[in-house]
């Protein structure tokens, strides 16, 4: 197989451990976030909140793959 292709494929792969690893961290902390809303008895869903975050986002993809994201967080935290 061609030298190249091999190296970008293992750089594909060290980007992909990283945002998983980023992704678990992220949820992880939105368990904690449930916590905490359950304890200040706040709603789960924060449309202000989900707002400004997707608002910083710039391409439709991103603000897909970030609705998911918001989406399991919000699920977690049930």
């Amino acid at each position: 197989m061609n030298q190249k292709l091999v190296t970008l494929r293992k750089h594909i792969d060290a980007v992909d451990r990283r945002l998983v690893c980023g992704i678990n961290k992220r949820l992880r902390i939105a368990k904690q976030i449930g916590v905490e809303k359950k304890r200040l008895s706040l709603p789960i869903s924060n449309p202000k909140r989900e707002a400004v975050v997707l608002s910083k986002i710039k391409t439709d993809f991103m603000k897909s793959v970030f609705k998911l994201l918001i989406n399991e967080s919000k699920r977690i935290q049930i």
